[in-house]
């Protein structure tokens, strides 16, 4: 699996590529950095009754072809092109993830932080025309296509750290991530 990183001020982001049936090991330290239901109560409810669940440090965003997540006794858990934001693991000491097609990739966002935050995310997706709100002190990071905001378009791969409201309008096929805490 082939890999290439961006570093922004506060994230960093690594882009990975893989062959079919590659697989990349992901370490419970990259995956959690020890985060816990306490750590993230806004995701807790969904991690109850789920023993080997944590919640996820990284925020990914699947872009070309696809993947499988593999972790514990668990089947499979696909995760599609144009997907991404997943909050929770399971099974994190063998989680792998699998490119089910060729030149699968995917884009893996890390906050950069002395002690582990999580992150609240959304995935974001969208055709030429459309349009999404951003609020204030949301990062929006676009993977792939571009956007329009304040008569000025921004390209992906770009992270934009939000400051007032805004309206964003697609002017390229767009995926990618908004984050808040």
């Amino acid at each position: 699996m082939q890999f290439r990183r961006i570093r922004f001020d506060n994230f960093t982001i690594t882009i990975f590529t893989a062959h079919a049936g590659e697989e990349r090991i992901c370490p419970p330290s990259e995956l959690t950095r020890g985060l816990t239901a306490a750590d993230a109560p806004a995701i807790a409810h969904l991690l109850d009754g789920k023993e080997d669940a944590r919640p996820l440090h990284t925020i990914p965003v699947y872009t070309k072809g696809g993947f499988e997540a593999l972790g514990g006794d668990h089947a499979p858990d696909p995760r599609p092109a144009g997907s991404g934001g997943t909050q929770f693991v399971r099974g994190i000491d063998n989680y792998r993830l699998r490119a089910t097609s060729e030149g699968s990739e995917y884009h893996c966002i890390t906050p950069k932080s002395e002690v582990p935050v999580f992150w609240q995310r959304a995935f974001v997706s969208g055709a030429v025309g459309d349009t999404f709100e951003l609020l204030p002190d949301q990062i929006l990071y676009i993977a792939e296509g571009s956007i329009e905001l304040d008569g000025k378009t921004f390209v992906g791969p770009a992270m934009l750290e939000i400051t007032n409201a805004h309206m964003a309008k697609i002017t390229e096929p767009v995926m990618g991530a908004r984050l808040w805490r």
